[in-house]
């Protein structure tokens, strides 16, 4: 049960374009955020679609795959966990922020089709990797080798 503690999955689509920086250790973080969106009928009946906005923050070899791979409006399946943090800004305040920190991440095509870590032309496969005709699933390169990215299987 210890694997099913603070773990988040989310669908959504990127609302700008990954944020890519190298800390002075030579780690390298991605920050963007992600929209999901549900639907559901008010008492009246009507209709609601309500957008919900997560901070997404991606470390090392993830964070090169989504600065590379990832644009504004992309959609993608996000695994992770929530973390929380805070902080003092420069006027002493203090702020709080709640972030989901990726450990795995899918792209997904056109009507929730997978398509996996390829470019953005039909076909078009990632550097290296074989046509194994499944998508391709990316995970953070420091994670254990059974979790390093991989042809996706159900």
């Amino acid at each position: 049960m210890n694997a099913l503690r603070n773990k988040v999955q989310l669908i959504g689509r990127l609302g700008q374009d990954p944020e890519i920086r190298t800390l002075e250790s030579g780690k390298k973080v991605a920050h963007f955020n992600l929209a999901t969106n549900e639907s559901y009928r008010n008492s009246e009946g009507t209709k609601i679609d309500e957008t919900t906005w997560h901070s997404i923050v991606a470390w090392n070899g993830l964070a090169e795959l989504t600065s590379k791979y990832l644009s504004k409006g992309k959609e993608v399946c996000i695994e992770g966990r929530i973390s929380y943090r805070s902080y003092t800004d420069k006027n002493g305040l203090q702020k709080n922020i709640t972030e989901i920190v990726a450990t795995d991440l899918v792209m997904l095509g056109q009507g929730g089709k997978s398509r996996g870590l390829i470019g953005d032309e039909p076909g078009e496969e990632m550097a290296g990797e074989p046509d194994t005709g499944q998508p391709f699933e990316a995970v953070d390169p420091g994670a254990p080798a059974h979790r390093q990215g991989r042809p996706r299987t159900k």
